[in-house]
């Protein structure tokens, strides 16, 4: 009896040492990398709504449950800590594994080098040692069995309870936390520009075209796969126009050519490349323009009493006629610099995207501007940062300091809007921010975000401009287009 107790508390002694080494190794790794700790959990699918607070009670929990484990009176509490512990990270891996849309990077610390399922292995045996050492040391096994019942059923409840709540947080809520999946893009191919001066112009879905701002009547074009090059050159009707801001649209099977500064529009055939006036000599002048129609195009021009930026649409039937929409955008500071933006329309969904410069929220309209909501990106800039000086002399607006930044690129395909923020967000490495632009994928359509992703530097260069044809992210960065393949499983567009 003697010799099967001794070898009883012999056992259970090891188990606790195990767990006290466990949890003690874990909460100093976690410590001494508390950073990259919090930046793990920010790109769990279960936890990164509540980051901030897990992360503290992760480390409070398992050095307070070492504590208990190292203290005779206190050890049967701490085996049922490290029970309910264990359980709940071996439920939390079983969700990731079979429930979520993603499969995160696994944890650092002791259990760096194990991948999930060696995780999944790892935790349910010591959960198992954990049974073992209470039912040894327990008097009333019935009522321990049950207390390790009751705690499986609300450790499990929590773990689902915060898979759900930190998803409709992340996506529709979401507190500033990205989320960055392994394996969401992967680069496929790259074309020379020969310069840094050229912009996507438009495409068919087969074939990509590129304008040139040094050389406005140029346009060169590849395929998909970047592999076919032409080049084509644009003929005007009539030449003798001041341009100042020239622009090619392409939406084939026709191309636009537009200066705003003018103002003037010509349109023609890409079977020719010959361009014919569609407008000009009138007072109609704009500062942006996205064909959404082969007979209508959105604009972006100023008012001329208040000189605050306004939406609207040239519709060219037998006589041009303009509509204005004036409540689209929203003065926060002057009209003009605090409205300052992108626009940008998605053929597939017909509906107009205008995103601003320096605050977090995007404007989407169908194709006649009638609003059909007002979405925000995950960031916290709800008023743009500006300061805006008036020139008594000229009467003219300068933004007197530098102004905060928050959208600085869009691009947008089958109800997917891409933005390139220029903020980082919480529990992020700086380092990335040095070596990668970030781009902020959401679903326009359910008013949501989805995740992020990196579009690493070129020799220190920075991401210029990107476009996406189906699930391909091409991004112009110096003199050269790269392209990027979307994962369809985490990047599912609503055709």
């Amino acid at each position: 009896m003697k010799t099967s107790a001794s070898f009883k508390n012999t056992v259970v002694e090891i188990i606790c040492l195990l767990f006290i080494l466990l949890f003690v190794y874990a909460a100093v790794s976690k410590l001494l990398e508390f950073q990259n700790f919090q930046a793990q959990l920010g790109q769990s699918p279960l936890i990164s709504a509540y980051t901030g607070f897990i992360s503290y009670i992760i480390l409070i929990v398992e050095i307070v449950t070492a504590l208990f484990l190292a203290i005779p009176k206190t050890r049967f509490i701490g085996l049922l800590s490290s029970f309910a512990l264990m359980l709940m990270f071996t439920a939390y891996i079983i969700v990731i594994l079979n429930y979520s849309s993603f499969v995160p990077c696994s944890c650092g610390g002791i259990l760096e080098k194990l991948g999930w399922k060696e995780h999944l292995i790892f935790n349910i045996t010591f959960t198992i040692l954990a049974v073992i050492a209470l039912l040894i040391i327990s008097i009333k096994k019935s009522k321990t069995v049950l207390k390790l019942a009751i705690i499986a059923i609300i450790g499990s409840t929590v773990i689902v309870i915060l898979y759900f709540s930190s998803e409709q947080t992340m996506h529709l809520e979401n507190p500033f936390i990205r989320r960055f999946i392994q394996g969401a893009t992967s680069k496929t191919a790259e074309a020379e520009l020969n310069n840094n001066s050229k912009y996507f112009a438009g495409t068919d879905g087969r074939t990509i075209y590129f304008g040139d701002s040094e050389a406005p009547l140029h346009i060169i074009a590849y395929d998909t796969t970047l592999k076919a090059k032409s080049h084509y050159k644009i003929h005007l009707e009539r030449e003798n126009f001041p341009f100042a801001s020239v622009q090619i649209r392409i939406a084939p099977p026709y191309f636009y050519l537009m200066d705003g500064t003018v103002p003037v529009i010509y349109k023609g055939n890409i079977s020719d490349w010959k361009a014919k006036l569609l407008m000009y000599d009138n007072n109609y002048y704009f500062t942006k323009a996205e064909i959404i129609a082969p007979d209508k195009i959105a604009f972006r021009a100023q008012q001329l009493k208040t000189l605050y930026n306004i939406l609207g649409t040239f519709t060219f039937n037998d006589s041009l006629q303009v509509q204005y929409a004036p409540q689209l955008l929203q003065k926060q500071i002057d009209g003009f610099f605090d409205t300052d933006g992108m626009m940008q329309f998605d053929r597939q969904t017909k509906k107009l995207i205008y995103t601003y410069y320096y605050r977090n929220q995007f404007i989407i309209t169908d194709n006649n501007l009638s609003l059909i909501y007002r979405g925000n990106t995950i960031d916290t800039t709800t008023k743009a940062k500006l300061k805006v000086a008036h020139i008594k002399e000229t009467g003219q607006r300068k933004i007197a300091s530098l102004p905060t930044t928050v959208n600085q690129l869009t691009a947008v395909s089958n109800n997917l809007l891409f933005v390139n923020s220029k903020l980082i967000g919480r529990y992020e490495p700086k380092e990335m921010w040095k070596q990668a632009s970030i781009v902020d994928v959401y679903d326009i359509e359910k008013n949501t975000y989805l995740s992020s992703i990196y579009i690493y530097d070129i020799n220190k260069t920075k991401l210029k401009e990107m476009f996406v044809v189906d699930n391909n992210l091409y991004a112009i960065i110096g003199h050269k287009v790269h392209k990027y393949h979307l994962s369809e499983k985490h990047f599912k567009t609503n055709k």
